[in-house]
């Protein structure tokens, strides 16, 4: 049991991560177009979701596989909520398969041809995309092996428990039956095979149709542990779905166990009002069927709330770092309020842009904590330019008008240098260090000069300065000048290639020009806070300045 136990875990991680990977390389725009279309609307993710699982099968497929599209970015956490709701209601169809045949689905016979093509795909593709989509469907096939050995391991010991041993009259034998439905479902993990194994009891005289109904209750809630493994290492969003998954499924069984003898009653008297005899069997698939859409219709309004809720919680460190901090509704009703609140966050974004290329500086860079600063700005940027937007939407006096250009230009010039800070730091990991002794300390002085120039156009810094930025700027221009005339000298006297001496040439640039956004940034803050005027900081940005290749005046 321990050694299977292990296997199926370990067979559905590795196909999860190989499903999500394959996708990354795989999907491209084409598939997230596709699925953003197809869910665009909340009828349209559950009618994907609902139609997806009906052919598949496997509620859990459909959970995994929208788990791993957010994961990856191919789909909104709106978009995929309501895929997973449509997927609650679509895996009722197996119920209703099993009472009407007898049907129980097989999943290696489902999941084996995905490993075959796709494992052929992935050793035989010609292209990287056909290669990474053999991963994608490989990986697939591999997570419902996992699920199948899970369910080989564990049915067993399902099919042996003698439930009526554990049915009790009233609730607390309802609560109990419903526990031992999720148990099975948890150890199994096939609320199908759990659900088989139910209505062949009740159908044969095992246990009441109020207990059997108790325990598909049960699975209901039991699937939502595939939802937790499949967000182990997630992203916010894809840990977002699973939350979402859990708390529909636990709020849905709730409202079902306590409407248990109500919503059995209207069925029974559907049953008769078709003069069809009311087995067991049936009985137990409509139960199921109309407690899952019960649940969808509690959803529709709960759905908004639901959204506000989860975007609050399972954040990043990065996601808190991207939240606004000073930027509120109340602010925007006094303008002068607004605009000083405005100000506070640009200095924010300003200590993103000059962490950045402090990071760039280092040999080799650090290119993460470059990434972690560039994905907190670029995420902060759009907040900035709506409040900006809401703001310049009242009565302003030409001055706050002014001031909100201001704003919109140290940005612009902020998310300018993060951008040259990424080339730069993607060229030099390429590149390594400096080619030859000569210019080894050359360089270095010009590192050490960004890295001052950077610390000290930092606004959020007390020692933060529009006069010693445009020291450090100089200082800077005449590193960069010296740099380009030892790389042009050594490229001359052919100590380096030239395509080298290019490459090198393209570095300092892509670094000044950050230098320089930079500093316009610091500017434009400066002149919010009254230690400049506007002209004086066109006069600073309007001196001349070599422009090389990848600068900007």
């Amino acid at each position: 049991m321990f050694a299977g136990l292990a296997g199926g875990i370990g067979l559905f991680l590795l196909g999860m991560h190989m499903l999500t990977e394959g996708l990354k390389l795989a999907a491209g725009r084409a598939l997230e177009g596709l699925l953003e279309r197809g869910t665009a609307t909340p009828a349209r993710g559950l009618g994907a979701g609902m139609t997806m699982t009906a052919l598949v099968q496997s509620s859990t497929a459909v959970t995994v596989a929208s788990i791993g599209f957010v994961n990856t970015g191919l789909l909104s956490l709106h978009n995929a909520m309501w895929v997973i709701f449509g997927s609650n209601v679509g895996t009722t169809l197996n119920a209703w398969l099993v009472a009407a045949l007898g049907f129980s689905f097989k999943i290696d016979a489902f999941a084996l041809p995905f490993v075959g093509f796709g494992a052929v795909l992935m050793l035989a593709g010609r292209t990287v995309r056909q290669r990474a989509l053999g991963q994608a469907l490989a990986g697939f096939g591999v997570l419902f092996l996992g699920i199948d050995v899970l369910k080989d391991t564990f049915s067993g010991f399902g099919a042996a428990m003698n439930l009526q041993d554990h049915i009790a009259p009233g609730f607390m034998g309802w609560l109990i039956l419903v526990g031992i439905g999720t148990l099975l479902t948890v150890l199994m993990q096939a609320s199908g095979a759990v659900i088989a194994i139910i209505i062949t009891a009740a159908q044969g005289g095992l246990m009441s149709i109020e207990a059997a109904c108790a325990m598909v209750i049960g699975t209901n809630i039991g699937t939502t542990s595939t939802a937790i493994l499949s967000a182990i290492g997630a992203t916010s969003n894809a840990r977002r779905l699973a939350a979402t998954h859990v708390i529909f499924n636990l709020v849905t069984g709730a409202v079902a166990i306590v409407m248990l003898p109500l919503l059995i009653g209207l069925l029974g008297l559907l049953r008769e009002w078709f003069e069809q005899p009311a087995t067991p069997a049936v009985m137990i698939a409509m139960f199921h069927t109309v407690f899952n859409l019960l649940g969808v219709l509690l959803m529709v309004p709960l759905a908004r709330p639901l959204m506000r809720f989860m975007s609050g919680h399972f954040r990043s460190r990065e996601e808190e770092i991207a939240r606004p901090r000073y930027l509120d509704a109340p602010s925007l009703a006094v303008p002068d309020l607004a605009l000083r609140a405005l100000r506070l966050e640009l200095g924010r974004t300003q200590s993103f842009a000059v962490t950045a290329l402090t990071a760039v500086t280092r040999v080799p860079p650090d290119e993460p904590w470059i990434a972690r600063q560039a994905s907190a700005l670029d995420a902060l940027a759009p907040a900035i330019t709506d409040y900006v937007r809401k703001l310049s939407a009242a009565r302003l006096p030409p001055a706050l008008v002014e001031a909100l250009a201001h704003s919109l230009r140290a940005l612009q010039y902020q998310e300018s240098a993060v951008t040259a800070v990424r080339q730069a730091c993607s060229l030099a990991n390429t590149l390594g260090s400096p080619p030859g002794p000569a210019l080894e300390p050359i360089a270095l002085a010009f590192r050490q000069t960004t890295a001052a120039l950077a610390a000290c156009a930092d606004a959020g810094r007390d020692e933060f300065s529009a006069v010693a930025v445009e020291l450090r700027l100089q200082e800077a221009e005449t590193r960069y000048q010296a740099f380009k005339e030892a790389l042009l000298l050594e490229g001359a006297h052919a100590r380096i290639d030239i395509r080298g001496m290019q490459d090198w040439l393209r570095l300092a640039s892509l670094e000044r020009r950050a230098i320089e956004q930079v500093a316009k940034a610091a500017r434009m803050l400066a002149v919010l806070d009254g230690d400049l005027t506007p002209q004086q900081a066109a006069d600073a940005s309007l001196e001349p300045v070599e422009n090389g290749s990848g600068a900007s005046a």
